[in-house]
């Protein structure tokens, strides 16, 4: 019973994967009303990065912390809340 309890919970998780939902970064993004653009203007970040972030081209964990930082200061959010 409890492998079939894991094996559930494990499919759920790939489920959830494949329908690719939002990251953080384009959540709080779209709350306050920014366009990737602008967040990459007001941020430094440049546009591609934003754009491969939210796409999970690129791991936001591995991002630097300079990238990090500006993206969550411009958010008005920590850091450590734009991490998946």
């Amino acid at each position: 019973m409890r492998h079939r309890k894991k094996s559930l919970l494990i499919q759920q998780m790939l489920y959830l994967n494949e329908k690719k939902l939002p990251v953080k970064l384009q959540t709080v993004r779209k709350a306050i009303g920014l366009t990737q653009k602008e967040l990459a203007e007001k941020s430094g970040v440049k546009l591609r990065m934003i754009q491969q972030y939210e796409q999970r081209a690129k791991d936001i964990n591995k991002a630097t912390a300079s990238n990090l930082f500006a993206l969550a200061q411009v958010l008005g959010c920590k850091a450590e809340d734009l991490l998946e």
